[in-house]
């Protein structure tokens, strides 16, 4: 291939284009679309801290919502309110909304109620026999509300709940560990290989060009 001083900048040009394509092919990072995951509101309890209880508003036009009764609660309406709830009842021991849903509270029986469920971990949800004011939930356990006709508990299962548990803290040492690692593997490695191969081969097209103009 001869070359000029004329045909120079066509084949820098052919070069920077390659070293392009070089980063391109070895991974450089780019503007990618995120995942999207769906996942209730809130967090559960960290293995058997407290009672999990998951409320299900999505019949009323809402989320599926999960907090944690820390510790020990003696009943079921206890888990629920420690959990962060706030329950009404519209007759004593008859649970009619919860944070407010439905709303209004219905003043007659449409065939819908917040029925009251559990599970364990590994489980799947069980209509509870007894009233919230009658259970005793056990630390580790998940409790389960949704407002409907009662054939069906929380539109989650167990398992998936457990999913949002808050994480262990780590210690000072191993987050820095895990920092240091994070800005490590953010470095792109090969991009700049390319890049550096690129510039080389337009240096070597330059020098080629002087020595057959000058000779």
């Amino acid at each position: 291939m001869h070359l000029t001083l004329r045909s120079l900048p066509a084949a820098v040009a052919a070069a920077a284009l390659t070293t392009a394509s070089l980063a391109g092919a070895f991974g450089a990072p780019s503007a990618g679309a995120e995942a999207v995951t769906s996942a209730p509101v809130g967090t559960a309890c960290a293995d058997e801290t407290g009672v999990t209880v998951v409320v299900d508003f999505t019949d009323v036009g809402g989320d599926i919502e999960v907090g944690c009764a820390e510790g020990d609660p003696t009943t079921g309406r206890e888990a629920l309110e420690s959990a962060g709830f706030a329950p009404e009842d519209s007759q004593p021991g008859l649970i009619c909304t919860i944070d407010g849903q439905p709303d209004p509270c219905p003043e007659e029986f449409d065939g819908n109620y917040w029925s009251y469920w559990n599970a364990e971990p590994e489980g799947e949800w069980t209509s509870y026999e007894v009233g919230a004011d009658e259970a005793e939930p056990a630390p580790g356990a998940i409790e389960g509300w949704r407002y409907s006709d009662g054939s069906e508990g929380p539109g989650i299962a167990p398992v998936d709940v457990l999913a949002v548990a808050e994480p262990e803290e780590t210690t000072d040492e191993s987050a820095e560990d895990a920092d240091e690692g994070a800005e490590e593997s953010s470095t792109p490695v090969l991009p700049f290989l390319a890049v550096a191969l690129g510039v080389a081969l337009v240096l070597a097209i330059v020098l080629v060009a002087r020595r057959r103009a000058r000779s």
